[in-house]
């Protein structure tokens, strides 16, 4: 405890993870890349954009934020093993967790939620700008401007926030799989399953003047949104082109 009698705040470690986490969520955060990493070895990548695609791998577009929906974070690091990807976690339990899976996946984490701007969000405000910082750096931000906890498919406002604060465009991403299942979380989070083939579209880019206001907010994260949902029905739509024949993935697994 602080001497105002307020919970200290962790003190993470370079890949975000807090270093007295407890033995419970590190073994989970293990058993789940564990898990993801020998389902990556047996599936195929399919960009809709290979240009683009492989431009991102080399490093050459580091000046985009990457968004996507949280419900994609069991697929997204797939496409990306190479990538310096930094993201935000929040200070929760389920954030340390997340923190974990993401740095055994090849990024590192920015602990702090996205709601707010205001200071008086866990940390929000913070951690946009240790994720600019960490951006100046080298390392490629993503977002799941839905994330921590929903509602899912919906823009928080951090991410347009980012977007104002460091001049870089954001690109949505979507994604599908042939085959996966869907986890009873609040975003029914999506696992790939063997030997599947995976799809990731990249949407259009969205700039985001300095200084927005209220009313700019609103209409960015509407935009946003209608963005992410175009760029997922372009991946789902591909997946009857690509699924091989008289083999199907189980219902409503490839959003």
């Amino acid at each position: 405890m602080s001497a105002e009698g307020r919970p200290e705040t962790p003190a993470y470690d370079d890949l975000g993870r807090d270093p007295g986490a407890p033995v419970l969520t590190r073994l989970a955060a293990g058993g789940v890349s564990g898990l993801l990493r020998l389902i990556y070895l047996t599936v195929e990548g399919i960009s809709l954009q290979p240009e683009f695609h492989a431009r991102v791998l080399s490093s050459l577009d580091e000046s985009h934020i990457g968004v996507f929906w949280h419900r994609h974070i069991g697929i997204a690091p797939y496409f990306f093993p190479t990538l310096p990807w930094v993201c935000l976690a929040s200070r929760s339990r389920d954030g340390e967790l997340l923190a974990r899976i993401m740095a055994k996946l090849g990024g590192k984490s920015v602990r702090g939620s996205s709601g707010r701007m205001d200071g008086r969000d866990k940390g929000g405000s913070s951690a946009l700008r240790q994720l600019a910082r960490a951006a100046e750096g080298g390392w490629h931000p993503i977002f799941t401007p839905d994330g921590p906890v929903g509602p899912p498919d919906k823009v928080k406002p951090g991410v347009i926030f980012m977007g104002a604060m460091t001049g870089r465009p954001i690109v949505p991403l979507g994604f599908a799989a042939t085959r996966s299942v869907r986890l009873p979380t609040w975003d029914g989070t999506i696992v790939p399953l063997p030997f599947a083939k995976l799809v990731v579209s990249y949407g259009e880019a969205m700039e985001i003047p300095p200084g927005i206001d209220d009313a700019g907010l609103e209409a960015h994260k509407a935009e946003l949104e209608s963005r992410l949902a175009a760029v997922n029905e372009e991946a789902l739509a591909s997946i009857p082109s690509i699924r091989p024949s008289g083999r199907s993935g189980p219902a409503g697994g490839a959003s």
